[in-house]
């Protein structure tokens, strides 16, 4: 009995990570640490409710598709823009930002850290390559849910890369089978536990 789902994005042209070695990769923890088998011990029925599984969602960029905000473990692509040259003051950047946080100053362009989602819309936009990929990973999210007592997701780290990631999903599958009680949502077991990640 399978008793955790991975949904992602697919044929996106804005992603900006390669989600099908990320899922691999993450199927392959859960696969190792034996989660059907550990978690079907707690769930009494044959056909498990949907708050009974583990839920994980890959998103490729920030506008995240498949809802990693509201799922027990999320990933979401980060392509961080990086001046590298001289800027031509086109404002083609600036026009592809679709979140305003692109300006031009003296030297060039200026990036709004506290604005930028990391899409990478900007980079694609740039003729002159003066922006570029400065870092490229996931945003890790954990212990989203809906329901009765609905809650964003928590982020984990802010870029990471897969090994990361499927570091993170390690110790969050460790805690959920370890410590969460049955029919606990992640979400629940983070809040009652207080519960971050080993970096």
């Amino acid at each position: 009995m399978e008793l955790f789902t991975i949904k992602k994005c697919f044929n996106c042209p804005n992603r900006v990570v390669d989600l099908d070695k990320l899922e691999s990769e993450l199927r392959k923890v859960m696969v190792e640490k034996d989660f059907n088998s550990r978690l079907g011990s707690r769930v009494e029925s044959a056909k498990p409710m949907h708050h009974q599984m583990f839920h994980i969602a890959l998103a490729g960029c920030p506008n995240s598709c498949s809802q990693p905000q509201i799922k027990d473990f999320g990933v979401q692509g980060q392509s961080v823009p990086e001046l590298n040259g001289d800027c031509k003051q086109c404002e083609a950047c600036i026009e592809a930002c679709p979140e305003g946080a692109v300006s031009l100053g003296r030297r060039g362009v200026l990036i709004n850290t506290s604005k930028c989602l990391n899409c990478g819309q900007c980079i694609r936009a740039c003729p002159t390559g003066a922006l570029v990929e400065g870092k490229v990973g996931c945003r890790i999210l954990a212990g989203g849910k809906l329901g009765r007592h609905p809650r964003l997701a928590s982020e984990l780290a802010p870029i990471a890369s897969e090994n990361e990631a499927a570091d993170n999903l390690d110790q969050c599958i460790e805690l959920f089978l370890n410590e969460g009680r049955p029919g606990e949502r992640f979400g629940s077991l983070l809040e009652r536990t207080g519960w971050v990640p080993k970096r």
